[in-house]
């Protein structure tokens, strides 16, 4: 069914479009009675306003007529100061995200929510001050600050982001199906002993897809092949890191170790392993600049760009708040051979579909 516009609610009402649009913005210059009257129609006809032109019109009467581009918040709960630019995956998907926002005809503005800089009720406000109307909750991590909005006022879309609320519309990449393909990959290598080695945090803000997938293939094995997965803490120390990996590795005599980070061959190393003689390694979410390490491209930038995609015919639509079927859009990944997991023998792992 086509969206009532303007022109249909003035043409039901008998009036210039633009009257409509005065009525409807409540301005004196039109009679109380007659926007009454326009209201109870546009109201009958199912008329929405339009977000975009709305937001529109308020930065043209604000700016004196320098009209600016509608604004989209990219949210996300670790702020530089702990790091953010320095984790490989978020420059990634924000690269994506951007592109896709001016293509779009957006500009994308991204907020820290933490107490040094944006709390709730401070977010709040700036987005009601800047007329945005829609955002993006961008990995938010588990043991880092928390959002709480009236959700009901804006179009949103999660990357990731499964351990906290809103259920809304999610775009993330495939991390079961990626980590099956990479896990059946270094079967058919030849690797026998495969360890999966992911932090808590990442396993918790995908719902478990990591270790989800994980068990599916461990099922499959025989017995002696089975290797529990290793969980690192929350925001843990490098020197925690490499022990951990280092007793775990040697208590499961790992031959492979499948990994989210893009430096797990250099974690390996410091932990006492040669790579890839002693033990290969793979990494889950690979970018385009990353070369050596062998694993799976996961295709951030699309994921990025998916959300805003999303999130435009969100607002489009004049859909906000919770839904009660929010959509899930899984970007795959695929294979990239590098020089971390050369083939073991010729046995092969006979495949099948996830």
């Amino acid at each position: 069914m086509a969206q009532v516009t303007l022109k249909d609610v003035a043409r039901a009402a008998g009036v210039h479009f633009t009257t409509v649009s005065l009525a409807l913005r409540n301005s004196p210059s039109i009679p109380e009675s007659t926007r009454e009257r326009i209201r109870k129609i546009a109201d009958r006809m199912g008329y929405v306003a339009n977000p975009i032109y709305a937001a529109l019109t308020r930065r043209r009467q604000r700016s004196g007529g320098v009209v600016r581009p509608p604004r989209l918040a990219y949210l996300v709960n670790r702020p530089p100061e702990l790091g953010y630019r320095q984790l490989p995956h978020h420059p990634l998907i924000l690269k994506g995200a951007r592109r896709q926002a001016t293509a779009l005809g957006y500009e994308l503005e991204v907020l820290f929510v933490d107490e040094l800089h944006y709390t709730s009720e401070k977010l709040a406000a700036h987005l009601k001050k800047e007329d945005i109307n829609g955002f993006i909750i961008a990995g938010f991590e588990p043991g880092l600050s928390g959002l709480m909005l009236d959700w009901s006022q804006f179009s949103i879309v999660k990357i990731d982001s499964l351990h906290r609320e809103p259920a809304v519309s999610l775009v993330t990449n495939d991390q079961e199906r990626i980590l099956r393909m990479v896990f059946q990959k270094l079967r058919g290598l030849g690797y026998r002993k495969i360890g999966l080695a992911v932090g808590r945090a990442d396993d918790a803000c995908t719902n478990r897809r990591y270790t989800g997938g994980w068990l599916i293939e461990q099922v499959r094995l025989d017995p002696a092949e089975r290797v529990p997965p290793l969980l690192f803490p929350y925001n843990p120390k490098r020197e925690d890191v490499v022990q951990l990996l280092r007793r775990w590795g040697e208590m499961h005599k790992i031959d492979a170790v499948i990994s989210t980070w893009n430096t797990i061959d250099e974690v390996l190393r410091a932990a006492g392993f040669s790579v890839p003689d002693e033990v290969a390694a793979a990494c889950l979410c690979l970018g385009e600049q990353d070369t050596g390490v062998s694993g799976a491209v996961a295709n951030l930038e699309v994921v990025g760009a998916q959300a805003v995609s999303v999130l435009a015919q969100q607002i489009r639509a004049g859909k906000k708040g919770v839904s009660q079927f929010p959509t899930t859009t899984l970007i795959p990944g695929e294979w990239r051979d590098g020089n971390t997991t050369p083939p073991k023998h010729s046995e092969q792992y006979a495949e099948v579909e996830a």
